[in-house]
């Protein structure tokens, strides 16, 4: 059973609606607008999360962030890495 999100044109409400089949969802026209009652709204892409059973990233994503947070750092300059630190307070340097 998909469930699609749709903006209405005339008013701007955003809106989900569940469908019982996915020709269903194919075949029909869109549902109207229940603030409104326009016709004619926009199906729009939803954001979506994908997250491993505990929540988070995997050991093997987390590895690939930090490979790639320590290859950025390599190439700060000390100069801008010195500037950053200085500009600290006292209690956060180490």
């Amino acid at each position: 059973m998909p469930v699609y999100e749709y903006v209405c044109i005339e008013c701007a409400t955003r809106f989900s609606h569940l469908w019982k089949t996915m020709s269903a969802a194919t075949s029909c026209t869109a549902p109207p607008c229940p603030d409104c009652g326009a016709a004619a709204p926009r199906r729009v892409i939803s954001q979506t999360t994908v997250l491993n059973q505990m929540g988070g990233l995997t050991p093997q994503e987390t590895e690939q962030v930090k490979a790639v947070e320590e290859r950025a750092a390599s190439f700060t300059p000390k100069s801008q890495i010195e500037a950053l630190q200085s500009n600290r307070a006292p209690s956060e340097t180490l």
